[in-house]
């Protein structure tokens, strides 16, 4: 039964490496279809598509692990629903 759980993780991971891989190589391939033509930018190697992938990643979601976000929007969420909650008492009745 173990054995099974092994080769299930091992498959799990080259199946998801290879992913990677082939996203890496899609960015690559539309970058270097578009922005040199567009912007004359210049064209970017496989392992340079991979770290400008890893620095977005990095820049636009952060490298805090876990899921924090999801307790600042439940909070947030909160508080906009007792706000509006609170107004809606306050204002008058517009529609009859």
């Amino acid at each position: 039964m173990k054995a099974k759980n092994v080769f299930k993780y091992i498959g799990i991971g080259i199946l998801g490496t290879a992913f990677l891989f082939l996203v890496i190589f899609g960015v690559q391939a539309l970058w270097n279809w578009l922005i040199p033509d567009l912007f004359g930018g210049p064209e970017l190697g496989y392992w340079q598509t991979a770290g400008l992938f890893l620095l977005s990643k990095i820049l636009l979601t952060g490298v805090a692990p876990g899921q924090h976000s999801d307790h600042r929007k439940s909070t947030w969420k909160k508080k906009f629903n007792e706000k509006w909650d609170h107004s809606v008492k306050e204002s008058p009745d517009i529609v009859s």
